[in-house]
């Protein structure tokens, strides 16, 4: 009977917990899956941390029963989120948002299986606060990235062959492309701004690197690699659908989404493979048990 009504109080106190993360979130997730919806891309991102947390979960399960019990550890971290919360709402300052709302899942997962079973979920959580933060900058980073696509793409087209001016237009803001003197006008969209390949990377880069338990040093180079790596490949796929455009006679609609998407997979098989090279500083400890290693 003691068991019993020991176990009704942890599920009230874990369903109160929820309900807690549910309304303090709410707002906060709603506007970031609002901006994945109009985000190219994005729903990628969604998938690769859907497998990490699946992973996660698997590998905690193994190890670890699912045993739902009130422990410090997730207490603290519970609390510490509450503590960022509140900072977030006086200082407005988002990013404490957003570690608050990791912190609240860590917490979750930690009544769930316990502190040393949410060890492996720590790359996935990483990984989605990372996409939860460039989210948010997405209305500030749109401009800045299509400038950037623009300029570079009409600096390499010429090389190719290809004639190409950059035009800006004010209001409304657009980045277009005119090739060849007009024989093609390319408008750099906020759709191919490169953000959807910039977050994918950052994210599947982060992931890989805390799985492999990399140092700090090598966690931030891995992540900078990657995000240069994806800021790369969009000027490549704007630059190979510009001239398989005007080389070609491939419907438009065929070579936007066939050769985007193929660039976009080789972004990603580009930063896997980067992710996977150890780095120097981390090198002379040798080969670690990734953090779902059910031995670990």
């Amino acid at each position: 009977m003691e068991f019993r009504r020991h176990h009704a109080e942890t599920v009230f106190f874990l369903s109160v917990i929820l309900l807690v993360t549910v309304i303090a979130y709410g707002p906060l997730v709603g506007g970031v899956w609002e901006a994945g919806a109009r985000t190219t891309q994005a729903l990628n991102a969604f998938v690769l941390l859907g497998v990490a947390f699946w992973d996660a979960f698997r590998s905690a399960a193994r190890a670890h029963s699912f045993k739902p019990a009130i422990n410090t550890h997730g207490l603290l971290l519970f609390g510490l989120s509450c503590l960022a919360l509140a900072a977030a709402s006086f200082t407005l300052v988002w990013p404490l948002a957003v570690l608050g709302l990791c912190l609240n899942v860590g917490a979750l997962l930690s009544f769930c299986f316990g502190r040393k079973g949410t060890i492996t979920f720590y790359p996935a959580l990483a990984g989605f606060g990372a996409m939860v933060a460039l989210l948010i900058l997405v209305p500030q980073l749109d401009e800045w990235l299509r400038l950037l696509a623009g300029r570079v793409s009409a600096g390499i087209l010429p090389n190719l062959g290809i004639r190409a001016d950059m035009v800006v237009e004010a209001d409304p803001f657009q980045v277009i492309l005119v090739a060849e003197k007009g024989a093609g006008v390319f408008n750099v969209a906020t759709e191919c701004n490169g953000f959807g390949i910039l977050l994918s990377s950052v994210v599947l880069a982060l992931i890989i690197a805390l799985r492999r338990r990399a140092s700090l040093a090598g966690v931030i180079l891995k992540v900078g690699a990657a995000a240069i790596i994806g800021l790369a490949f969009n000027v490549v796929r704007i630059v190979v659908i510009t001239m398989a455009t005007l080389r070609t006679e491939f419907r438009y609609g065929l070579i936007h989404e066939g050769l985007g998407t193929g660039v976009y997979l080789l972004a990603l098989a580009t930063v896997y493979a980067v992710s996977l090279i150890d780095s120097p500083s981390s090198s002379h400890r040798g080969r670690v048990a990734p953090c779902t290693d059910p031995g670990a």
